[in-house]
């Protein structure tokens, strides 16, 4: 009848350690799920951030791309300005040089 009590009592004692160890490992497990959860709710705020700089960028850009243009436009009108003068600086020197001639 000794055999069967002590037998017992070590089972019952192994079991209690199991179910310590388990408890343990369940907490750390805990631990480490909210570490993570954390962790991805970091994660998915710096994205929203990088998203949100991501788009001020696009739009910066695209307004910098409508300046580009109007200054392209307007280099190219002061470009046919600029031709316009030239041919009547020459007009202007072809008569000059036609009069010191008379």
């Amino acid at each position: 009848m000794k055999k069967k009590k002590r037998g017992r009592k070590k089972e019952t004692r192994l079991v209690t350690e199991a179910v310590r160890d388990l408890d343990s490992e369940v907490r750390r497990l805990r631990k480490e799920k909210t570490s993570l959860n954390t962790d991805l709710k970091n994660l998915d705020k710096s994205l929203e951030n990088a998203r949100e700089i991501e788009t001020k960028l696009q739009e910066r850009i695209a307004r910098l791309e409508e300046k580009e243009a109007k200054l392209i436009e307007k280099m190219k009108r002061l470009k046919q300005k600029e031709d316009s003068l030239g041919e009547k600086i020459s007009k202007v020197k072809t008569i000059k040089d036609q009069l010191s001639e008379i």
